[in-house]
C-alpha cells in the first residue's frame, strides 16, 4: 500500500494512477478524509452469465428446458447502433 498527501497525488497523478492499474493500493490523505484508489476486478459480460447459468442446468438450479431457452435467446455480440443511423 501506498500513502500520500492531496498534494502530491493531485501533482503525480499518472503515477499514482498506474500503481493502482497494476494492482496496489493508494492511500491517499487529506483534511476532508482518507481515499482510497484501487483497481476494480472486471465485471461479469452477458456471455459469461448465459454460460454460467447452462452449467447450473446440470446441477439442478435450472432445469434443462429453461438452459436450452437461455440458449437460444443468446444475443449475438454486435455493435450497438445509434437510434438516429438508418
Amino acid at each position: 500500500m501506498i500513502e500520500t498527501n492531496a498534494r502530491d497525488f493531485s501533482r503525480n497523478f499518472s503515477r499514482y494512477r498506474a500503481k493502482a492499474a497494476s494492482g496496489e493500493t493508494v492511500r491517499i490523505l487529506s483534511p476532508d478524509g482518507t481515499f482510497l484508489l484501487i483497481r476494480e476486478p472486471r465485471g461479469i459480460t452477458g456471455a459469461e452469465l448465459l454460460k454460467k447459468l447452462s452449467r447450473s442446468a446440470s446441477k439442478g438450479f435450472l432445469d434443462s428446458a429453461g438452459a436450452e431457452r437461455i440458449e437460444e435467446g443468446r444475443r449475438r455480440a454486435e455493435p450497438a447502433r445509434s437510434p438516429w443511423q438508418r
